[in-house]
């Protein structure tokens, strides 16, 4: 017999969908290796510091991927911070700020 769907579980399973979503975002947009070519591409246009932000709202900082790159940079001696980014329709979503001396 197939357990019923409660709304517990269907909670759960779309806090999961969400996670997942979030979580594939991040793979694609701060993966360590494409975040260090940004940074040198920026820094072979003189500027000092890069933001990485998504283009859907949507807060990718408390993934898995955000935090093994956020502490590999750091280990390098990079500073990094998230911003809020507001988006038009009222949604927010996170931003890495990486900067370098």
């Amino acid at each position: 017999m197939t357990k019923p769907i409660t709304e517990q579980s269907t909670l759960e399973r779309v806090k999961e969908m969400t996670r997942q979503a979030l979580e594939r975002e991040a793979e694609k947009l701060l993966a360590l290796d494409a975040v260090k070519v940004r940074i040198s591409d920026a820094a072979g246009e003189g500027y000092t510091h890069l933001t990485v932000a998504p283009e859907r709202a949507g807060d990718v900082s408390k993934t898995t991927t955000a935090k093994a790159t956020v502490a590999a940079l750091v280990a390098e001696g990079f500073s990094t911070e998230w911003e809020v980014r507001q988006h038009p329709d009222g949604r927010t979503s996170q931003a890495l700020v990486v900067r370098w001396p």
